[in-house]
């Protein structure tokens, strides 16, 4: 019979680091010995990072949201397509929920804060998120925090908070903020397994606050690009700073790759600007159409990296799926777990090369 974390209720392993229940061997040994994840939160005040499947993911969520909740829908501004969580709209549907939009650091600061948050809440409503606010933030800077926390007072006390999210959209970093607001204090937060599962939910109570946060783990899929890369790789297209916007000035014939991960191919159409936002140290190659198959073959893990040889295998061959618009509104490309291309509204007819799984995800351009 295996052990069981005393804080949040997952069997205690040592084998795997970022799953449930990981815990040192001299952990381990303790009277009361309580998984890696729970001892930070207890003793440091810090939220660590927990990513479980798809198939498990479902019964978390549904169990914390099994009776009325203020939930917190955690999304990554830069990959809002990639931030979408499946399968969830009936449930989601029976509970008060906002949209905390993180990573807002990342954007150029002229970015206009009333244009972003009416431009999310349409592509919630696209998504079928019964959301009804949204807040704009960032964990990493503080922006916006003070402002969340104004709307957890006056909405959310005395009630469940049910934080969930996809992996690496920043929910961890938004927790640990959050509870720096709530407990300027440090004092020692105390866990307790969510009744009903065992799958690494935990609910901290924050004393006579009146805030208790239900912490779901994050969601891992195969529909993000992020999620397909080894570590490494991974490094190479999360973006850590502020975005530098990448144009290109493209006629028909040309082709721009997003290391060896992404293609878009421009065939037809005027003369015109593409612009590029994906982590700044990814390197995008711009190449003639004609040249364009050689090159991939060539210099895929090179020249065209990511993918390398530890990364998922079926993201080196890329899939393509025409794009064509008429003139009209700027638009963009997004690309889940990568970035997006942001099209100028003139004609144009192109094609997009994913891997095969990630689907682009055409919209109004968040960037106006």
């Amino acid at each position: 019979m295996s052990l069981i974390c005393t804080g949040c209720g997952a069997p205690l392993q040592m084998d795997t680091e970022d799953a449930p229940g990981y815990i040192t061997n001299e952990a381990f040994m303790r009277e009361q010995p309580v998984c890696q994840r729970c001892y930070r939160l207890i003793h440091y005040g810090q939220f660590q990072p927990m990513a479980i499947p798809e198939e498990t993911y479902r019964q978390v969520v549904m169990r914390a949201l099994a009776r009325p909740s203020f939930v917190l829908y955690v999304m990554d501004l830069f990959d809002v397509s990639g931030s979408v969580v499946p399968g969830l709209t009936g449930v989601l549907r029976q509970h008060d929920v906002m949209i905390v939009a993180n990573k807002f650091d990342l954007f150029p600061k002229q970015t206009a804060d009333e244009y972003v948050k009416s431009w999310l809440l349409r592509e919630a409503r696209r998504a079928e998120i019964p959301a009804s606010d949204a807040v704009l933030v960032s964990a990493k800077s503080g922006y916006h925090m003070d402002e969340l926390m104004e709307r957890l007072e006056a909405r959310a006390r005395k009630k469940q908070i049910v934080v969930m999210g996809m992996a690496n959209v920043g929910k961890s970093s938004l927790l640990n903020a959050l509870l720096s607001r709530l407990d300027p204090e440090q004092t020692r937060f105390t866990t307790s397994a969510f009744p009903g599962t065992t799958l690494g939910s935990m609910a901290i109570k924050l004393g006579d606050q009146g805030f208790t946060i239900v912490d779901t783990p994050g969601l891992m899929g195969k529909h993000r690009i992020q999620d397909r890369v080894c570590k490494a790789s991974l490094k190479q297209i999360m973006p850590t700073e502020r975005l530098r916007p990448r144009v290109y000035q493209l006629q028909k014939g040309q082709t721009l790759f997003l290391g060896g991960l992404a293609r878009f191919d421009f065939v037809e159409g005027p003369p015109q600007s593409v612009v590029v936002y994906v982590a700044n140290q990814l390197r995008v190659h711009r190449t003639k159409l004609q040249q364009a198959d050689s090159l991939y073959e060539r210099h895929l893990g090179g020249l065209l990296t990511p993918p390398c040889a530890l990364c998922d295998e079926g993201l080196r061959t890329l899939v393509p799926k025409n794009v064509s618009f008429t003139e009209g509104r700027p638009v963009d490309l997004a690309i889940p777990g990568l970035g997006f291309l942001r099209l100028s509204g003139q004609a144009i007819k192109g094609v997009i090369h994913l891997p095969k799984g990630v689907t682009v995800n055409v919209r109004n351009a968040l960037i106006s």
